[in-house]
């Protein structure tokens, strides 16, 4: 008797766990099939125009940070360059700083054309715009500036930078 229903329990548990292993099987071909929110974004057109509305004539950071991920997501970066700088010039907007420095100091493509400069003027530039970022509060900004010239050190300004390009 106690052989069955231990026999009967262990039946029961089985059935139980090959039912959720199912499920967890459903869910990961779910998920490996679906298309990343920020790809739908991109390809929508309507939606991408609308943050890049709210961003551009408003000055929405939020909205800007939304589509500037999917286009960092989507190696977009050549485009997203041109909004970010207004996003920058226009509404000081930190993560558009932060975006820039990391577009001009990381490979990128458009085709067949490699881009990245290693030229002076362009590490200046990129500094500035990382210090910039840092400035107007970008935790990311932070974060790599200690990554790079170490925590804690004492460090110039983002003018430090302008200037050097100008001197040259």
């Amino acid at each position: 008797m106690r052989i069955t229903i231990i026999l009967l329990i262990l039946l029961f548990l089985s059935c139980d766990n090959k039912k959720k292993k199912e499920q967890v099987n459903k869910e990961q071909e779910q998920f490996a099939t679906e298309v990343p929110f920020y790809k739908k974004l991109v390809n929508n057109k309507k939606e991408r125009m609308r943050l890049w509305k709210a961003a551009i004539d408003s000055g929405n950071c939020d909205a800007y940070n939304k589509i500037a991920f999917a286009y960092l997501m989507t190696y977009q970066e050549v485009d997203l360059y041109y909004y970010s700088l207004i996003m920058a010039n226009k509404y000081h907007c930190p993560e558009a700083y932060f975006n820039l420095a990391a577009i001009l100091t990381h490979e990128t493509s458009t085709g067949d054309i490699v881009l990245l400069s290693n030229d002076r003027d362009t590490k200046n530039l990129a500094h500035y715009y990382l210090f910039k970022a840092k400035e107007l509060g970008s935790s990311s900004a932070q974060f790599s500036i200690d990554v790079e010239f170490g925590k804690g050190k004492p460090l110039p300004n983002s003018s430090f930078f302008l200037k050097q390009l100008i001197k040259q």
